[in-house]
């Protein structure tokens, strides 16, 4: 099973005090289209909301602007605002998704997770026991 390629998002999610906010800023759209693609990376990263390269290796504004594609000045001033309105947090020097189970299924992700490393244990396992012929 792969990882899931879906992002839930409600109907509602314009009507968002906070988005509205970020809304009415000068760059809102770009502010917006920032945060969302934070909810994918973070997707991506499946742990939990944190916004991570590896497990234990956290997304710098660095790492997130090259990512996006946008000066790291600018990131940096996004992020900000998102952990002002608290939409993130930082949590053991990782950027992480506030409420991050209102965007996705968090049960359905680690079940995932967990199923990826028994695959990739079986995988190795069955590598060794060839080598070994």
């Amino acid at each position: 099973m792969a990882n899931l390629q879906w992002l839930k998002l409600s109907t509602d999610f314009f009507d968002n005090n906070k988005i509205k906010l970020l809304e009415s800023e000068k760059d809102g759209d770009t502010i917006i289209r920032v945060w969302i693609q934070l909810l994918i990376t973070a997707m991506k990263s499946n742990y939990q909301g944190r916004l991570s390269i590896t497990e234990d290796k956290p997304m710098t504004a660095d790492d997130i602007s090259k990512i996006m594609g946008k000066p790291e000045k600018k990131i940096t001033k996004y992020l900000e605002k998102f952990e002002e309105l608290q939409m993130i947090i930082i949590e053991e020097n990782f950027y992480k998704i506030k409420n991050w189970s209102k965007y996705q299924s968090a049960d359905k992700l680690e079940e995932i997770r967990i199923q990826n490393c028994l695959r990739q244990q079986k995988y190795r396992e069955k590598k060794k026991s060839e080598k070994k012929k």
